[in-house]
């Protein structure tokens, strides 16, 4: 039986019922309907004479329970499932494969949230709702968000980036893009605990000495530290060392750097085709976003000690889901993402639905019928890119003109 709902069933019922219906309303099913009544739904209040919550119940019930309840849970959580042991096949050479990036969300848009986080602007205006930058580290094989930091969306992903770098386990591969290219926060990753590597494409430019040439297009280089870094680093080298790998992918030259040196334990073809895992985690965040919150201009909260809250309940409800998913594969001897998690997160939000009619004894049988039905949610293997990774044009709103009509 899941941790989370054996926590849920032992909690005091006053706790419960503001802990769980702001966990389960993060579910895709959820996410139009109001807290009072996925209360009533789920027979989470104080008994069955107390009658349906009122809408300011739960609201209050949301305030009292605060942010750090379930930034504790989501840390307690991901720290237990995303130690779980994935099989060999799954590791790079031993190492398990993370990815780091950034997420945006939308927020109502109230003083409160304007004044805590912030929004987008140009010279000319500034946007139209406050918005919530966050920067998570996710396990490509599992797609379980390991660590998250957010905040103010005018920080830079760099800054929420460097806390993560203590979540990371050691024997490890986090793969960046180019925008986390700094030489204090890779080598302070790097160093943070043991065999704890880095892979990121190397931005166009990049000054460096080769000091090793491996093969023609893979070699040790050295990279200079600029003295802007130095200056509020003292403590950091003139120069620190990384691997260069430079390919062909599409036609187009790419190059990347990684701290991955052995190039007899970790051929340069492979690292180069490892990059490609980062796209992993903007796959997370289109299931978290279109999946689960089904594609909603902004969150739902309109203070900012609830908005904190509700991320975390978002990333806790996802993480569930994504644990049962995983046991799910390893039931079946597939990898995780061979498993559809729009419709099994559509089936396991129907089916807390009929769980308040059952008893308790009853769950661990329940759920174990649910794994017995992942077969049917099974994708088949994942195909190569058919299209480019491009932004397509917007369609008009306007009929367009053909040459006839413009004489």
């Amino acid at each position: 039986m899941n941790p989370f709902f054996i926590m849920a069933l032992q909690l005091d019922l006053d706790y419960a019922a503001e802990l769980a219906p702001h966990e389960f309303e993060r579910f895709a099913r959820f996410r139009n309907e109001p807290i009072w009544h996925i209360v009533q739904q789920l027979d989470l209040a104080d008994g069955p004479t107390s009658g349906s919550p009122v809408p300011s119940a739960a609201v209050a019930g949301r305030e009292r329970l605060g942010e750090a309840p379930m930034a504790w849970l989501f840390e307690r959580l991901a720290s237990c499932w995303g130690s779980s042991a994935i099989p060999e096949p799954a590791l790079f050479h031993g190492l398990r494969s993370y990815a780091v990036d950034g997420v945006v969300w939308s927020l109502p848009d109230t003083p409160a949230n304007g004044e805590t986080f912030g929004r987008g602007s140009n010279a000319s205006s500034s946007g139209a709702w406050p918005q919530l930058r966050a920067v998570c580290l996710m396990d490509t094989y599992t797609h379980m968000i390991r660590a998250a930091e957010f905040g103010d969306y005018c920080k830079a992903e760099l800054g929420f980036a460097k806390p993560l770098m203590n979540k990371v386990p050691d024997e490890s591969l986090t793969i960046f893009d180019r925008a986390y290219f700094s030489a204090a926060f890779l080598l302070d990753w790097q160093q943070a605990g043991q065999q704890r590597h880095w892979l990121l494409r190397a931005r166009a430019g990049l000054r460096y000495e080769v000091i090793c040439q491996l093969t023609d297009d893979d070699c040790l280089v050295s990279l200079p530290v600029s003295p802007q870094a130095r200056r509020q680093r003292p403590d950091l080298p003139s120069h620190w060392q990384a691997r260069l790998i430079k390919c062909m992918i599409g036609g187009e030259p790419r190059q990347f750097l990684t701290s991955l040196c052995d190039a007899h334990r970790f051929p340069a073809r492979e690292i180069a085709a490892h990059y490609t895992q980062r796209w992993e985690i903007e796959l997370g965040f289109r299931e978290i976003k279109q999946g689960m919150q089904k594609n909603a201009t902004t969150l739902r909260s309109k203070l900012p000690e609830l908005v904190r809250q509700e991320v975390w309940g978002t990333l806790i409800a996802y993480n569930l889901l994504r644990h049962e998913i995983a046991q799910m594969a390893d039931e079946l001897h597939v990898p995780p993402q061979r498993l559809s998690f729009q419709w099994l997160a559509l089936a396991i939000t129907t089916a807390l639905y009929h769980w308040p009619m059952q008893t308790p004894g009853t769950f661990p049988k329940r759920l174990a019928f649910l794994r017995e039905q992942a077969r049917a949610y099974l994708l088949p293997e994942r195909r190569t890119r058919s299209y480019p990774r491009a932004v397509k044009q917007p369609r008009s709103k306007f009929p367009m003109k053909n040459a006839s009509q413009l004489n």
